[in-house]
């Protein structure tokens, strides 16, 4: 049926554009638009052609189209086009692309992109072929590639050399205020500004774990190693670490479970990170006295779990873009930057890597729900959690 409306199309189209108005087109092409005789001689040979091979259209015609391939590939040409005709018919859709090797006068080969197209003439197949100089696009690719590498080998230096000093500050600022606790003979407000000092270097930690994930997402690299788990003790051990800071912003944290929930496919670390971007979110954006609830339920097979807060909300404009790199919703609350902006994209990333889904439903000055599935245990019927 489609065939048969665009023949009618062709035919309309031929009605009212004269044939020498078709080889106009075709002659300022930008792309290469060459056509053989059954002999595989060049017959026609645009202007695309000439600046893509260098060669005139005068130089080449007559001429066997084996002249613009790499003389390795000639041999074998001839029967790939014979070969085409037999097993494709008329023609082969333009969708229908192979890449190819082009040779240009000046003997450089170059990648390229080309579509074939048989035609009876009078008796005699005539091959028409549409080729495009990719050389351009490979450029860029392998620019890409390299900037890519030179990326991964930076966050390599970063793990490495700014994660270790990170680290000896955290130790030490805990070392020092265990020895405060004990003794008492660290002034108060020096034990204060080590806390301080303590709580930066956690953040700095966190800014180095995100900027490592990220980049592991890229690469399609990010790990999972998901065990069956009981889904209740797994979002309330998440949350523990996280009750101290919404203490610190007098925002309510809670969490709700429905009863007989299934256990789960995950991996504790990373839900335990998956939630403490998302409450630490739902906190930063809710203003004291709000509340951010974690509610887990059954979903399909699964269990789904909503971080749901009283904030200002996301406008709607800014909605479809929250799962970027690095774009960060802005609000009267925000003000400033906080993070890197890379909280939700991980997020992301770690439940689609096991296998679930994450979306978010929100609308400016009536709150945030960020819900996000967990697949079912893969043992055979380990029962269901303990609802608590």
């Amino acid at each position: 049926m489609k065939e048969a409306t665009n023949a009618v199309e062709r035919a309309a189209m031929q009605q009212v554009l004269p044939p020498d108005l078709y080889s106009s087109f075709l002659a300022i092409s930008a792309d290469a638009v060459i056509a053989v005789d059954d002999e595989q001689r060049i017959i026609f040979f645009n202007e695309g052609a000439e600046k893509i091979f260098g060669w005139s259209a005068a130089e080449v015609g007559g001429k066997y189209l084996a002249m613009l391939l790499p003389e390795r590939f000639r041999p074998s040409h001839r029967g790939h086009v014979q070969g085409f005709g037999a097993a494709h018919g008329r023609a082969r859709l333009m969708g229908e692309r192979q890449e190819i090797s082009g040779l240009r006068k000046s003997g450089e080969e170059f990648p390229a992109e080309a579509s074939i197209q048989r035609m009876v003439i009078e008796g005699k197949d005539i091959y028409a072929a549409v080729l495009r100089d990719v050389s351009a696009r490979y450029r860029a690719e392998e620019a890409l590639h390299q900037a890519i590498r030179a990326r991964d080998d930076m966050m390599g230096i970063v793990s490495h050399d700014l994660r270790n000093p990170a680290s000896a500050v955290k130790m030490l600022a805990r070392s020092i205020l265990a020895e405060s606790r004990e003794r008492d003979d660290i002034p108060p407000d020096v034990a204060e500004r080590v806390e301080v000092m303590q709580q930066a270097a956690v953040q700095i930690d966190a800014l180095i774990q995100d900027l490592l994930d990220v980049t592991r997402l890229e690469a399609g690299r990010l790990t999972v190693l998901p065990r069956d788990v009981d889904p209740v003790p797994l979002v309330e051990d998440a949350l523990y670490a996280m009750r101290t800071l919404a203490e610190s912003s007098g925002v309510a944290l809670d969490a709700a479970f429905e009863r007989e929930l299934p256990m789960v496919h995950a991996d504790p670390e990373r839900v335990t990170q998956l939630l403490s971007n998302l409450v630490g979110n739902a906190l930063k954006f809710t203003p004291a006295g709000g509340r951010v609830e974690v509610r887990v339920q059954p979903y399909d097979d699964g269990a789904m779990v909503s971080v749901i807060d009283t904030g200002e909300g996301i406008p709607a404009d800014q909605l479809p873009h929250v799962f970027d790199r690095f774009f960060q919703v802005s609000n009267s609350r925000a003000g400033a930057r906080h993070g890197a902006g890379l909280g939700l994209p991980i997020a992301r990333g770690i439940v689609e890597a096991h296998g679930g889904t994450i979306w978010i439903e929100s609308a400016a000055g009536r709150g945030t729900t960020v819900r996000f599935t967990l697949p079912a245990a893969r043992g055979e019927r380990v029962g269901v959690a303990s609802a608590r």
